[in-house]
């Protein structure tokens, strides 16, 4: 079979599968935390504030490393009601992403506990694009009350799964809006959601891929909460940007002893605002409040990972005038969207994207039913990374084996990347014995969370004797045998036709003559110490006599 032919084959049956994940999944993942500010009970507001859509979609539209895509994940704080406000941004964004089916985006719906002396301050929630992200569960958990080991909110964890992957892609999602202000007491209520927050990932074992999002209200990352969520264990939380220090206004170190400022206005989310209205807090942007932390596991680069230089506040590119000014001193966005963003919150969103993990797809050429003793027949493979990415770098690289066992050969081990077109390979038949020969091929993937892991080919086919036209009488041998039937045909039917010509002539000899001492059986029964015997007088005199019929040619014009 023509590989060219193959490869259409190949192209089209990768094409269906690839579109079945295409209609759904959108690549990989554009994660968001906000504190939205949508949850003021005194001033009535429990819905997205205005300037949100501009927001929302200039996070969709930003190109980040090659990468411009609708938010996948939005995690928020500060939300009176799913019902309500979580609700306003799904209809946001459908409005944006899906205006007719309004199915795109979908919420979570447990509204989380809260203490009545912290009403006003909102719960966090979830909202999530259906076409790339699949809410599996979603919990609440952690001491709320007052108390000072107690925190003013409860904590929701999120386990999520990339559409087209199993369970092993799975992530969590920690979501909080930790206690607010300065002071031992307000410390220790942080320190109380962070224990209580480790004490569930870890938990969850070894090897987690999980997110701690939300807004932290704190300043600098020597504060106990924040060390006790990078304290070792199963749930350890990174930075991804590896910023530690004090994270109000600009940092400072000593340089042959004086002080020298050191710029992190680029880490700045809160506040967007120098004078606040409409229940936003002012002071202008000058802290950290609102992070993306992770486990390790997603900052290894294999599986779902963080994609290195992706996280960022939205809108600050830290250009701001420092400190306590507005963002649109800044130029971390067009005018427009700096100017949505003072009136949208009094934070800034905190956006990262995350490569998924490869993505499986494998498929084997047609097998023929029949083959020959001893001939070479190859069948092609094709293995691909088919991860619905917009860049290379969207997804892990797939590393697969090709196993074989039965009538089969060609084992292997070799990778893909996404968007790379795949990898052609060839298995071979062992077409050494005769009858029916069966076999397996199995696909597999060890790349960490891989979706279809494994692919299974079984493989049947029968090897039939090799055909000689000069074996008159079927015998699978090619010798004396052959000629005395050949000798009785000559001339009267065709029964000893080795051309096909219709007829048992001179020109069957000479095939005779070729194959003689080859037989349709194995080399080890076979006999091939015979030697062609010469014709009888009589019969070589006829034999020339037909072959000189067969040589001559018309005159023209007699």
């Amino acid at each position: 079979m023509l590989f060219g032919n193959l490869h259409t084959r190949y192209c089209a049956s990768a094409f269906i599968f690839a579109f079945s994940l295409c209609s759904t999944a959108q690549g990989q993942l554009r994660i968001v935390t906000y504190n939205t500010a949508t949850a003021n009970t005194m001033l009535d507001i429990y819905t997205a504030r205005a300037g949100m859509d501009v927001v929302l979609e200039a996070i969709g539209d930003e190109l980040v490393g090659g990468i411009a895509k609708p938010i996948d994940v939005l995690l928020l704080q500060e939300q009176q009601s799913m019902a309500l406000s979580g609700q306003s941004f799904v209809d946001l964004l459908n409005d944006l992403y899906d205006p007719i089916n309004r199915t795109m985006y979908q919420r979570s719906v447990i509204n989380g506990a809260k203490s009545f002396a912290d009403n006003s301050g909102g719960a966090p929630g979830l909202v999530y694009n259906t076409q790339s992200v699949e809410l599996i569960q979603e919990i609440q958990f952690g001491p709320v009350g007052t108390g000072e080991v107690q925190q003013p909110r409860a904590t929701l964890r999120y386990q999520l799964r990339p559409v087209g992957y199993g369970a092993s892609a799975d992530f969590y999602a920690y979501n909080s809006h930790y206690k607010s202000d300065t002071g031992t007491t307000n410390n220790n209520r942080r320190l109380a959601e962070g224990q209580s927050i480790r004490s569930n990932s870890d938990g969850l074992g070894d090897g987690i891929h999980a997110i701690y999002a939300g807004d932290y209200n704190i300043q600098t990352s020597s504060g106990t909460m924040y060390q006790h969520l990078l304290s070792s264990g199963n749930g350890q939380a990174f930075d991804p940007i590896n910023t530690p220090g004090s994270w109000s206004s600009n940092q400072f170190i000593t340089i042959q002893g004086f002080p020298e400022p050191v710029d992190i206005r680029h880490v700045h989310t809160q506040s967007p605002v120098n004078s606040g209205s409409l229940g936003l807090t002012g002071g202008g942007v000058d802290d950290r409040f609102d992070f993306q932390l992770t486990t390790g596991e997603f900052l290894d680069g294999e599986g779902l990972s963080y994609i290195s230089g992706s996280y960022h506040a939205f809108g600050n590119n830290g250009t701001h005038t420092c400190c306590n000014s507005n963002i649109n001193t800044g130029t971390g966005a067009t005018p427009a969207v700096l100017a949505a963003l003072m009136t949208a919150s009094d934070h800034l969103p905190v956006v990262a994207d995350y490569q998924l993990p490869a993505l499986m797809f494998a498929d084997l050429a047609s097998v023929p039913s029949n083959v020959t003793l001893g001939s070479t027949v190859n069948i092609d493979v094709l293995v691909e990374n088919i991860a619905n990415v917009l860049t290379v770098n969207g997804a892990d690289e797939l590393d697969y084996t090709l196993s074989v066992s039965g009538s089969i050969f060609g084992g292997l081990s070799d990778f893909d990347f996404a968007l790379g077109g795949g990898n052609a390979h060839q298995i071979t038949l062992d077409t050494s014995m005769l009858g029916l020969q069966s076999g397996m091929l199995t696909v597999t993937s060890t790349s960490q969370s891989v979706g279809n892991p494994l692919f299974n080919f079984p493989i049947s086919f029968t090897v039939d004797p090799m055909f000689l036209e000069a074996d008159f009488n079927q015998d699978h041998y090619v010798n004396g045998l052959d000629l005395a039937q050949w000798q009785g045909d000559y001339g009267l039917n065709d029964e000893s036709d080795a051309d096909s010509d219709g007829d048992s002539d001179g020109r069957d000899f000479l095939v005779w003559q070729r194959q003689f001492g080859q037989s349709t059986l194995p080399p080890l029964m076979a006999n091939s110490t015979a030697t062609v015997p010469e014709p009888t007088g009589l019969l070589l005199a006829t034999l020339l006599g037909g072959l000189t019929l067969v040589c001559r040619r018309p005159i023209l014009g007699t």
